[in-house]
């Protein structure tokens, strides 16, 4: 009476067997995120003036992120391929700054001086994709204003979202600035997003532009569970430095989420 039930349990333990050791369930897996954290300091020599980002990312198919494109080419015999970074989550964070420069007034020598506040942006946005070319496996990351991919599968536009731009606020018997210049969307969007300039007694705003919006890279591809660590200029002449780490793993959790280190 015992061996039915025997044998009924043992075809399910092989057949869970087979399905867990099956190429589909193979190819399941985990899903594979990318932590990044990146360092810039936007006035050097001076190392006072930085800013922080801390962005995660996860691989998402290309055939699920482009199915329309996905089906054509399986129309034409082929086969869409490749991986890419859907966004998850971004923040950044601007310490307060002040520099002056060398200026010239009526002709005569003078200092023109420039500064903004601390300030914190969860107005962040960010693309990538991996890069298979055999032997080299890569990645591409940067930050972008256009449309991204978020993990579900949806496409959004960062210019659709609600984003609000502050000129000058000027306070009965403080100093009045006037607002000069256009206000966009950039890459990292700081809730202060004014920058102050004072010249030749003449005092006004401008759009602070984030050293974000110039950050690029493309850096061999770490393990999973392992990072890659870097570094790169804006430039010969720039006083832009970025340095950067990188994180990939099963977990979604940023190792190093608003923390300014690495």
């Amino acid at each position: 009476m015992k061996k039915p039930a025997f044998m009924a349990v043992s075809l399910v333990a092989v057949f869970l067997f087979l399905v867990f050791l099956s190429p589909v369930a193979a190819l399941a897996g985990p899903k594979i995120y990318w932590h990044f954290t990146i360092k810039a300091f936007v006035d050097l020599p001076d190392t006072n003036g930085v800013e922080w980002a801390w962005v995660t990312m996860v691989e998402f198919g290309k055939p699920k992120a482009f199915p329309a494109e996905a089906e054509v080419a399986k129309d034409y015999g082929g086969k869409l391929e490749g991986t890419i970074f859907a966004f998850v989550q971004g923040t950044a964070w601007r310490s307060a700054h002040r520099y002056q420069r060398d200026a010239t007034c009526n002709g005569r020598p003078s200092k023109s001086e420039t500064f903004w506040e601390a300030s914190e942006s969860d107005s962040v946005y960010a693309m990538g994709q991996l890069i298979d070319t055999n032997p080299v496996y890569s990645f591409r990351f940067g930050f972008t204003n256009r449309r991204i991919l978020l993990p579900d599968g949806t496409w959004i536009d960062p210019g659709s979202q609600a984003n609000v731009f502050t000129g000058a606020i000027n306070i009965e018997g403080g100093v009045h600035e006037e607002t000069k210049g256009d206000f966009y969307l950039q890459v990292v969007n700081y809730r202060d997003n004014l920058e102050h300039h004072r010249r030749c007694g003449k005092t006004w705003v401008e759009q602070y532009l984030t050293g974000f919006r110039s950050f690029h890279i493309v850096e061999d591809r770490p393990a999973i569970g392992q990072y890659v660590f870097g570094q790169t200029l804006d430039g010969p002449r720039s006083r832009k430095h970025f340095v950067y780490r990188v994180d990939r793993s099963t977990s979604p959790e940023h190792p190093f989420w608003k923390k300014q280190t690495m």
